[in-house]
């Protein structure tokens, strides 16, 4: 960078040029010296806690949003660094599919548990208050999501353990009748209830686990829903495959369990719970990890008080009638399990498949969800 001429140049004493044409104070002010200096100021702290709180802002803010559109993983920089790839990204239509319902067959029954007796729906119907009800209380638990498949490889750092499926979510809230709707007498309107379908397994080598179903109670602005967990995912990679993230409730269902990766990469995890600790309550346990010739499948999480399948290729246990509670998850697979552990209904995330050196074995199912209701007269 060098100062403009004049018509007839810059002479000695114009401008602080020097006899020598020069100016002293300018003479350090090259092109390449002013970016250095600009690089390095914005290097420097005066501008470092800027972006570093701007950055804690947003990562604060909008953290647990990309970990559920990045399927769990715990940062963005960690998604792009290590794990996201073509075929995660291919794979996320099916890992995040919770559109499916049960059909309706008009299915409901009274089932006596621990909070009274509750109307339970397990397939999509419709509900229609008793008259003189004061409050309903309402527990919805979406579906659990299937587990993928283990991905087999003549190459050993190319096996992978399928992901584990997501429990799904729980949902509870007691609602005063004069929230419920009516018509122009004052007569309870039918509401309408959808269960969602258990996401089924992988099947083949690497393929993805399929996404639990919502359950929803109403519709338009008054509808409340229970997110059904995430499939689980397979790569060939050495940081292993992700297992679903739970679904998103009062109660989030547990996440799958990591699958185990390749030749020593990294071991398979057990799948999460989904309970709380103040009251018998919870979604649908998450599926345990698949395992590899090297590493061992992974157990399933507990719903609720139920626990997870308990050995490879166990299917979670089944919660009791008095309970209103998800199911345990399924356990991932060995090379000896014919597949993955299903998940137990309702809402339990299926196991992940075996990825070894000349078969995989297929991801366990994820258990359908289920709604129910308590009609409170005092």
């Amino acid at each position: 960078m060098t100062n403009p001429a004049g018509p007839s140049g810059l002479q000695p004493g114009q401008w602080g040029v020097t006899g020598n044409g020069g100016i002293p104070a300018k003479a350090s002010h090259t092109e390449g010296n002013v970016k250095t200096t600009l690089q390095n100021r914005f290097a420097s702290d005066q501008f470092s806690g800027l972006g570093g709180g701007l950055i804690a802002m947003i990562v604060s803010f909008i953290g647990a949003g990309i970990a559920a559109i990045l399927g769990g993983f715990a940062t963005v920089l960690d998604a792009i660094n290590h794990t996201v790839n073509d075929d995660y990204v291919a794979q996320l239509p099916t890992i995040t599919d919770h559109s499916q319902r049960l059909a309706d067959v008009e299915e409901q029954f009274y089932q006596l548990v621990l909070q009274g007796n509750a109307i339970v729906f397990i397939d999509g119907d419709t509900y229609i208050p008793t008259p003189g009800v004061l409050s309903i209380d309402i527990i919805l638990i979406a579906a659990g999501a299937g587990g993928a498949a283990g991905r087999w490889d003549v190459l050993a750092d190319l096996r992978s353990g399928g992901g584990g499926g997501g429990g799904g979510g729980e949902v509870h809230d007691s609602i005063p009748a004069a929230l419920l709707p009516v018509d122009g007498s004052g007569n309870f309107l039918p509401i309408p209830i959808e269960i969602g379908t258990g996401g089924t397994g992988g099947t083949g080598s690497g393929s993805p686990g399929q996404g639990g179903g919502n359950t929803d109670f109403g519709s338009g602005d008054s509808m409340l829903s229970a997110i059904g967990g995430n499939g689980g995912a397979v790569l060939a990679t050495n940081a292993g495959s992700p297992g679903g993230i739970g679904g998103v409730g009062v109660i989030t269902g547990g996440a799958g369990g990591r699958g185990a990766a390749g030749n020593g990469g990294i071991s398979a995890t057990n799948g999460g719970n989904s309970s709380s600790e103040a009251e018998i309550a919870g979604g649908g346990g998450g599926g345990g990890g698949g395992g590899t010739p090297i590493w061992s499948a992974m157990l399933g999480g507990g719903g609720g008080i139920s626990p997870g399948g308990s050995s490879p290729g166990a299917a979670g246990t089944v919660p009791s009638t008095l309970v209103t509670t998800g199911g345990g998850g399924g356990a991932g697979a060995n090379s000896g399990n014919a597949r993955a552990g299903n998940g137990a209904k309702p809402a339990g995330g299926g196991g992940g498949g075996y990825g070894g050196s000349g078969a995989s074995t297929n991801g366990g199912h994820g258990a359908n969800g289920i709604a129910f209701i308590i009609e409170r007269f005092t």
